[in-house]
């Protein structure tokens, strides 16, 4: 199997991953939401904070140094676990001991036992970061992919039963927890490696070279995208931060559907090329063709995101729909973000990937100040624009790496943002001036006929302007869907290359 047609496979694999356990989290997230308040929702979300920067120092950039190793090597892979439950036991200790004080000091009195409890995850991800390094770097997709599902089937069937049987904010901490336990516990089954008893301090010195400036670079790029809830935490309270982070849920949910697979298994695929130039057109292929129908469904999401709260998590998060629509508009750019920095790992920049991750931490804080007083809008319009104002960092490192210009990074996706730009257009007009003569009444039904019309109206208007006016970019994504999709899915793309006259 090629490289290409492997990476197509992972890609898939990813997808279906992805899309599985976002389905399975969206909807205990909307049960769960439902069953308790804005405030309980909060206090978690905050503690979840923690957890997620906590996890970035834990793995310390240790799997992808696994992953971009030319070879296996027992001895290297022994020295990165053993390094590994290290950090993890360190940041636990710095965790329980530090940082839950500090946030029952500065933020709220309850959620430090819910800190404490959640940092015995970080013990859990360190155990199993070398194990998943070493099934990505085996293009092992298939069992990560099963593994996230059946983690996030198992453990929300547990948080949905103790929100029930009224235990609040503690349903989502032991659904965390028990999430973690089995995510690990299948890493390790999956991967069919133990450790051996050595440690080597040239393996060490080495990994800490490469895995110091990238560890650096994911902590500021997390902590710059988790500033805004932390501040909203901080300056409006749990309550709104609950609002707050009931907006963000379902892109979010988006991002791990369409461009996180792409991430994951872009940086393997790129370790594998030798060649700059091979790894630069390699990284645009991918970013123009996840551009194709990634920016439809974020800025669709946009359009659409008050009906979508006011239907699935009713109408008491009726504020967290303008969140949404607000945080949608600001996605786009991150598909050229997540595909630059893939690049420049994969390529042994880390220490450019630090530099802009420092420079989008500082924009975070400067909007993130000036705007979070202001309340939960201002604070998503303020993480929307950063986006726009951070990317072209993004390119400009991708330029002098790789040397392909800013016009021509440009270039490489303005056909389909231009497209999904009309297409937002054009469904907020019917949503504005057509359905409300064409479809009368409330309540659910007509929340969800509303949702149904426009999001068909939506994806139609994109398939024709990109078939009629962009025809060049829809026979280009559909060229390297065929290079990318197993035999089973040829016939299909055949026939719609046919269909349009793009064969």
């Amino acid at each position: 199997m090629s490289l290409k047609q492997r990476f197509g496979k992972s890609t898939l694999w990813m997808s279906a991953a992805a899309s599985g356990n976002s389905l399975i989290s969206l909807v205990i997230f909307i049960i769960l939401s439902r069953l308790l308040a804005p405030e309980e929702i909060g206090l978690v979300a905050f503690a979840l904070i923690v957890v997620e920067l906590g996890k970035i120092l834990v793995n310390a950039g240790l799997p992808q140094a696994i992953v971009r190793h030319p070879d296996w090597d027992e001895g290297y892979a022994a020295t990165c676990f053993y390094l590994n439950l290290g950090l993890a036991t360190l940041v636990t200790a710095t965790v329980f001991f530090i940082a839950a004080p500090a946030i029952a000091h500065y933020y709220d009195a309850r959620a430090e036992l819910l800190v404490q409890v959640l940092s015995i995850v970080f013990v859990l991800e360190g155990a199993k970061a070398v194990h998943e390094g070493k099934l990505k770097r085996d293009f092992n997709f298939r069992a990560i992919a099963l593994r996230t599902v059946v983690a996030s089937l198992m453990a929300g069937v547990v948080g949905v039963w103790l929100a029930v049987k009224g235990y609040g904010v503690w349903a989502l901490v032991w659904q965390q927890l028990i999430n973690q336990i089995l995510i690990t516990l299948i890493t390790w089954k999956s991967a069919h490696w133990l450790p051996r008893l050595q440690f080597s301090l040239a393996h060490a010195r080495s990994l800490l070279r490469f895995s110091t400036p990238l560890t650096l670079a994911q902590v500021i790029s997390n902590f710059a995208s988790k500033i805004y809830e932390m501040l909203v935490g901080l300056l409006l309270g749990p309550a709104a931060l609950g609002f707050f982070r009931v907006g963000g849920r379902a892109l979010f949910i988006l991002q791990d559907i369409v461009i996180k697979p792409f991430e994951q298994t872009l940086l393997p695929a790129l370790a594998r090329l030798d060649e700059r130039d091979a790894r630069a057109q390699a990284t645009l292929r991918v970013m123009r063709m996840s551009a194709y129908f990634t920016f439809p469904v974020f800025f669709g999401a946009a359009a659409l995101g008050p009906e979508f709260i006011e239907l699935a998590f009713t109408a008491k998060w009726t504020q967290s729909g303008q969140v949404m629509t607000l945080l949608a508009l600001g996605i786009a750019p991150l598909v050229i973000g997540y595909q630059v920095n893939a690049a420049l790992t994969a390529s042994g920049h880390s220490q450019r990937v630090m530099l802009l991750a420092s420079i989008t931490f500082v924009l975070n804080c400067l909007l993130g100040f000036l705007l979070v007083p202001y309340g939960i809008l201002a604070a998503a319009a303020g993480f929307a624009l950063r986006t726009y104002l951070s990317i072209f960092f993004n390119m400009w490192f991708f330029k002098q790496v790789f040397g392909i210009g800013i016009v021509h990074q440009l270039r490489t996706v303005a056909p389909t943002f231009c497209a999904a730009i009309m297409m937002l257009a054009v469904v907020l007009a019917a949503k504005h001036y057509a359905l409300p003569y064409l479809l009368q009444g409330d309540g659910a039904m007509h929340l969800a006929t509303k949702l149904i019309l426009l999001a068909g109206l939506g994806g139609l208007v994109y398939a024709l302007i990109m078939s009629c006016i962009f025809r060049q970019e829809t026979k280009h994504f559909l060229g390297e869907s065929a290079a990318l999709a197993p035999a089973k899915a040829q016939p299909v793309i055949q026939y719609l290359q046919r269909l349009l006259r793009l064969a």
